[in-house]
Order: structure tokens, then sequence, then C-alpha cells
């Protein structure tokens, strides 16, 4: 597939394997016809490996971000497979990740995509999984982000905890003026 290109998809059940040489994140987000997740929910990743009709799979050869779209619910437009680099500070210049959509009962392969040029990107909207006209299609995407999943949580409505800020000491009270001298 080349970027912004789209198939239908003839399998209900696909699961969409992110690879590279390097370790990456791959995640799954659940999005409204609104573009958004509709809680924290519908984020489906390595900690939250299951959420409705989307289920991720962590694995040595590359993560897997299964999507069964009987399952899928009404109110879901599409699901996002990103990736993110695992090394903090790593970007994803020369490094080439591939999105292979298989047939997740049979195995076939139905498509696969790699972006092109990515330089500075720390996080990647590699495919997306869409309803349209009654069916269900594969685009692929390719979209970069300089400011890694947190941005594409952000931008995708999830809510993301900034680390906590060290706490300022309390103020002390103004010292008491110093006695005048004994005459």
């Amino acid at each position: 597939m080349t970027p912004g290109s789209n198939l239908p998809l003839a399998a209900a059940r696909v699961a969409v394997t992110v690879t590279a040489p390097v370790r990456l994140d791959v995640s799954g987000l659940l999005l409204t016809a609104g573009g958004k997740v509709r809680s924290d929910d519908d984020f489906v990743f390595y900690n939250q490996p299951a959420g409705p009709g989307v289920s991720h799979r962590a694995a040595s050869d590359g993560d897997t971000v299964t999507v069964d779209t009987a399952a899928v619910p009404a109110e879901i437009d599409k699901v996002v497979v990103t990736a993110s680099l695992d090394a903090p500070g790593a970007t994803f210049a020369g490094t080439e990740p591939t999105g292979t959509v298989r047939d997740a009962d049979g195995g076939a392969v139905l498509a696969t995509f790699t972006p092109p040029r990515l330089g500075p990107e720390t996080a990647l909207v590699v495919m997306e999984i869409y309803r349209r006209g009654g069916g269900w299609k594969v685009r692929a995407v390719g979209q970069g982000y300089a400011d890694g999943l947190a941005g594409i949580a952000t931008d995708f409505g999830v809510s993301v905890e900034e680390p906590a800020a060290p706490a300022a000491s309390a103020p002390q009270p103004p010292a008491a003026p110093a006695a005048p001298p004994a005459p």
C-alpha cells in the first residue's frame, strides 16, 4: 500500500502487526465519527490489552492489534493503529516500521504498508481500520508525531497525565525582628 491508499476488508477479524528493527510500542485507539475516543477505555495497548472488539498482543516479533469488526460498537467509526519507539529520545529516522494486515482467523496477508521518509517522528499512526458504506476498509496512513505517543493520545482525546512537578517548599514566615540592644 502507499500513503492514503485503502482496500476493502474481506475478513471480519483482522490482525495488524507492526514490526521494525527496533522495539516499538503498538496500540489501537477506538474513535467515534468525531475522531475522538469515548473514554480512556478506548485506548488499547500492552497495559490495557482489551477493548470492545479490539485486543493487543505483545510479541518479540512485533505487537499485534486485532480488530473483530462484528464486535466493535456501532458508535466507533475507526480503529487507528499507532506505533511509538520504546527507547527514550529515539526517532524513526532510519527505521522502517511495517504494518501487516492479516485475516486473524486464516492468517492470509491482506495488505502491507511501510511509511516512507520518516525522520524526527517519535510516534506514528500506521494504519486505520474504518467503516465505509456498511463494510470495513483498511487505510495506509503513516502520519508522524514529534511529541511521541502522548501527542497521538492527546489528539484523539485520551487523558494523558503529566509527571508530577516536585512540590515547592512551603514559604517560611518572616524572621522575627531582632531584639533591640539592651541599654
